[in-house]
């Protein structure tokens, strides 16, 4: 799917230049869905992010008093206070209090209270708000990608003017995709000195990270580095800094089945994956979870299919917590994220194969165990795996440990 997408990508953004690498990301989009789906406009919408931009103002006027010279980008999800938890392993040896934090966050409720819990919000979403306020629907892949790309350059021109007017020298944030390029674009433009780190896996069907370049990039093993740079040759001459593999809580309880996690992702056919699923539940040397993808709510006929087949879900909980309290074996999924973690888990991680071919490259990579189907589960399932366990470890995630201190002291050196 993802292949033939690509392809088709390769093909028309040769015909947009340089200006254009802010908004290659909606493009992509554009060919993979046919179409965007616009902000519902209402004036109560509008009177909230009025509010939201009201609030954002009065932020840029005390970092303004306070000689505040850097910014800072992150994500909060629906009732959440807490930021993203892929956000963890470098906020948390960041001071926040000496920077203008620019948040994303889905809902005004939770926006209020987040901006009395945080110091210096800026709230990002109603600047995407009035930028889209505008936008209108074309028949045309084209036609639409232009209409996406003057949203994104009149964002673009508002961080510019905010960055300027605060004379901001450093900026960090989480590599987010569809903000990545933006914020790059104004970071050169101005001689910002930019910090990235990861949060996903590199894949070259996320086009955002091809383009412009972050001064520095935490990523967590070798591996991501090989990624990085082999998908954009640029990094060569960056300072890429490897962070190290977390270590992880793991329940010492000793199974009386075999634990699996099937981890749903997003887009996927009901009826095709509710037969291998079945398959799962109903095997008696099995323990089966599933695991809906966090922050996005799941159609109801999957909860109804977990009550009606008694099988146990996870809607928001994390990884650490599931893993503590049922102490896995075996993780499932298509193109989740998951399936890199689940060593860190002393999981072994079974890619199953679909038509979303997002993932395949962890075929390739020799980091995850291949199943088209439930006998094929059963096969790895049958075999003595640790030492697989141990090669698939050592592949993705290597020897260095991640240490508080020394992100510390690294972070503390680059914001001078």
């Amino acid at each position: 799917m993802h292949k033939k997408i690509l392809l088709k990508f390769n093909k028309i953004e040769k015909k947009f230049g340089e200006e254009f690498s802010i908004s290659k990301g909606s493009l992509y989009s554009l060919i993979l869905n046919k179409n965007f789906s616009s902000r519902e406009i209402s004036i109560s919408n509008i009177i909230k992010n009025l509010i939201l931009i009201f609030l954002s103002l009065i932020t840029i006027l005390l970092c303004k008093l306070k000689k505040i010279k850097i910014a800072n980008y992150f994500i909060i999800h629906k009732n959440s206070k807490e930021y993203d938890n892929r956000s963890k392993y470098i906020l948390h040896n960041f001071n926040l209090k000496k920077s203008m934090n620019i948040i994303r966050c889905q809902t005004f409720t939770d926006s209020l209270k987040i901006f009395f819990l945080y110091p210096n919000v800026f709230f990002y979403i109603p600047i995407d708000f009035f930028s889209s306020f505008f936008l209108f629907k074309k028949k045309k892949i084209i036609d639409n990608y232009y209409v996406l790309h003057k949203k994104e350059f009149r964002i673009y021109r508002i961080l510019k003017s905010i960055f300027k007017f605060l004379k901001i020298k450093k900026f960090l944030t989480i590599d987010d995709q569809r903000v990545l390029q933006t914020f790059l674009k104004v970071c050169k433009e101005l001689n910002i000195s930019s910090i990235g780190y990861m949060h996903y896996k590199f894949s070259k069907y996320s086009v955002a990270i091809k383009y412009l370049t972050f001064d520095h990039f935490f990523v967590w093993s070798n591996y991501f580095k090989k990624k990085l740079i082999n998908l954009n040759k640029k990094y060569k001459n960056k300072k890429i800094i490897i962070t190290g593999y977390p270590c992880k809580k793991v329940s010492n309880i000793k199974n009386r089945k075999i634990n699996i996690l099937y981890l749903l992702d997003l887009n996927i056919n009901f009826k095709k994956t509710i037969k291998f699923l079945k398959h799962l539940s109903k095997n008696n040397e099995i323990e089966f979870f599933l695991k809906f993808k966090p922050q996005h709510k799941m159609s109801p006929h999957w909860i109804r299919f977990c009550q009606e087949e008694r099988i146990k879900y996870f809607e928001s909980e994390s990884l650490d917590y599931i893993n503590s309290c049922h102490n896995i074996d075996y993780f499932i999924a298509t193109i989740s994220t998951a399936l890199l973690e689940s060593t860190l888990y002393k999981a072994i991680p079974i890619k199953l194969m679909t038509n979303n071919d997002f993932a395949d490259d962890m075929i390739k990579d020799k980091i995850v165990f291949k199943a088209n189907n439930f006998n094929d589960v059963k096969k790895i399932i049958k075999n003595n795996n640790k030492k697989k366990l141990r090669i698939f470890f050592n592949k993705v995630w290597g020897k260095k440990k991640y240490q508080t201190k020394n992100i510390k002291k690294i972070l503390y050196k680059i914001m001078q």
